[in-house]
């Protein structure tokens, strides 16, 4: 009896640990009843697809990723060689899916993304280029120059002196504006103007040119000029002829100003006080930026 008894109660612990799942089935299925185990969740999980589906999800709840993705999955059938329909999960179930398969959250990914902006100061302004226009005078013509002030004035006077623009210029280039001295009046003054340049006001410019002043006198006079105004202030001016005459001897004339207003006038007074037949030349005139 005692043998028969030992028997039963030891068949019996035998059937109960063959009957309990395995540790394996435990987990999976808490997993199972944590997770919704539907055909996206069985296709994240079949070992044909894990791999995949692993390194989709760590892309797609990754937290700087907006889950707005629709994401279609074909589940291939249990029994049958085919495949269903093509199902269109919601993010909510897709990220449902994706963080049962995931041991962590993948930590967040920063992007950076710079801008380069080009940002004028209060006030900033920009002039329009060239700023002097025919400087060189190479359209041939004197416009937009104007002639602001001849005297002895013109054409009464036209034996006294000529003006206008004549050829050739600085360093070789083909025109030039040119006033000449008959010798026959004690008082020569011609002005040049360009008036409405664009000019940025508190801007520092810069005027440069090329100019001749030349005369018959055997020793260089000084009652010859060469002066240069910008709104009626003189910012650059040469004093003395050079008393060799032809061929003449181009110098640069140079000067700086600040803008006003947003406009300018520049004159170029070219004046002789006896009578001495002085020659003047004016080429490359130039007004730039500091």
């Amino acid at each position: 009896m005692r043998v028969s008894t030992t028997l039963v109660v030891l068949a019996g612990f035998l059937h109960q640990i063959l009957a309990a799942p395995s540790l394996a089935e435990t987990d999976k299925r808490a997993l199972q009843n944590r997770c919704n185990g539907d055909n996206l969740y069985n296709s994240f999980i079949d070992r044909r697809f894990s791999a995949s589906a692993s390194a989709f999800c760590s892309s797609y709840i990754r937290p700087t990723v907006t889950a707005t993705t629709t994401v279609t999955t074909t589940v291939p059938a249990a029994k049958k060689k085919r495949q269903f329909a093509t199902p269109t999960y919601p993010p909510a179930r897709v990220s449902s899916a994706c963080s049962c398969i995931l041991t962590a959250i993948p930590s967040a990914t920063t992007v950076q993304t710079t801008v380069t902006a080009t940002v004028k100061p209060a006030g900033a302004c920009s002039a329009s280029t060239p700023i002097v226009k025919n400087g060189d005078f190479g359209t041939g013509a004197l416009g937009p120059w104007e002639l602001t002030r001849v005297q002895p004035p013109l054409p009464d006077y036209e034996q006294y002196l000529s003006v206008g623009v004549g050829s050739p210029g600085s360093g070789g280039s083909k025109n030039v504006f040119t006033v000449k001295d008959n010798a026959a009046s004690s008082y020569v003054e011609v002005e040049l103007s360009q008036q409405n340049l664009t000019v940025c006001a508190g801007s520092q410019y810069k005027f440069a040119a090329q100019f001749y002043m030349t005369d018959a006198e055997a020793i260089p006079s000084p009652q010859t000029y060469v002066l240069v105004y910008v709104d009626g202030e003189l910012i650059a001016s040469s004093q003395a002829s050079d008393a060799m005459g032809p061929p003449v001897m181009w110098l640069p004339l140079t000067g700086t100003f600040v803008g006003g207003s947003g406009t300018a006038t520049l004159s170029v007074k070219f004046i002789a006080t006896d009578y001495l037949g002085v020659q003047w030349g004016l080429d490359d005139v130039v007004i730039s930026n500091v």
